[in-house]
């Protein structure tokens, strides 16, 4: 239990001249504080034909394969159980810069109460302030407030573009089966 530490993942950070292709990992047990991803806690650099199964865990920005992305990630997904309390996402929790494309996120997501108002859950992204294109997330998604089957919030500067959700999605206000606040 990793719970005060943060940028946890197989890799903690990395940088933008960093590349990881083709790398697949079963059944991870991951938890942590801020910045939680199966593979990655934060990435600036590229991510190709990857995947995460498992479960992560943990406070703030956490991701079944990335905990916030500023890099590129495309052709890879997740199949893992998400939880945290505020930008949780089936594949990434916070995409502040990045670029997601072709990618798919399929295990449930739960925004956890703690008091906090908005919990940004999403299916695909918790939250986004980037691009997201060619993607799809079909886990439940659950949680307080901006919960969302594919994005829990989409920012002034976020898009997305030829993506969907067909999972179920509860919580208590900004609820979308696309996106919870836009």
């Amino acid at each position: 239990d990793r719970m005060a530490d943060s940028n946890i993942g197989l890799f903690g950070c990395t940088g933008e001249t960093a590349k990881i292709w083709d790398l697949g990992l079963a059944d991870v047990n991951l938890t942590g504080n801020f910045y939680v991803g199966g593979l990655v806690g934060q990435n600036y650099g590229q991510i190709t034909n990857s995947y995460v199964t498992g479960d992560v865990t943990g406070r703030d920005e956490v991701g079944g394969l990335v905990g916030r992305n500023y890099g590129s990630i495309t052709e890879s997904y997740a199949v893992a159980k998400v939880e945290g309390l505020l930008r949780v996402g089936g594949l990434v929790g916070l995409n502040s810069e990045g670029i997601i494309d072709r990618c798919y996120a399929t295990g449930d997501v739960t925004g956890t109460e703690d008091g906090i108002n908005y919990t940004f859950a999403g299916g695909l992204v918790g939250y986004n302030r980037a691009t997201i294109s060619n993607s799809y997330a079909r886990g439940a998604v659950s949680g307080q407030e901006d919960i969302g089957g594919l994005v829990g919030c989409n920012s002034n500067s976020g898009t997305i573009t030829n993506s969907y959700s067909t999972g179920a999605v509860s919580g208590d206000s900004y609820i979308g089966g696309l996106v919870g606040f836009n």
